[in-house]
């Protein structure tokens, strides 16, 4: 007899937008508006959180010595500014889904994690 196997739904995305500049494009349907007419996002609700990581930073390979002769490794930017979402259910599945289409990302080992 064939075992079945069913995969949970998804709930952790990883996504990298070119720039920050973009968030408000990629994540307009979780954007509000003050009374005063400005937008916010929305970072949480009962259904999602969204983490705002920005810039990742990884080492080149280089060491560099600080004034007191202590090495550190010299870090660089990694390209895209990086943002994880969180759901909680399926009510802004659709969303989220869209925007991982357009800029998910696999990482092999993510810089941030929800717990």
């Amino acid at each position: 007899m064939d075992e079945l196997i069913i995969e949970a739904p998804k709930i952790d995305f990883f996504i990298k937008l070119p720039s920050e500049a973009d968030l408000p494009t990629a994540f307009a349907d979780f954007y509000k508006q003050t009374p005063e007419g400005e937008p916010y996002l929305v970072m949480h609700s009962h259904y999602y959180a969204i983490d705002l990581v920005g810039t990742i930073y990884e080492p080149t390979g280089e060491m560099l010595t600080d004034a007191e002769g202590f090495e550190y490794p010299e870090m660089a930017p990694l390209d895209g500014y990086h943002v994880n979402v969180r759901l909680s259910g399926d009510n802004v599945r659709e969303s989220v889904e869209a925007i991982d289409e357009l800029y998910g990302v696999v990482p092999n080992s993510p810089s941030r994690v929800f717990l």
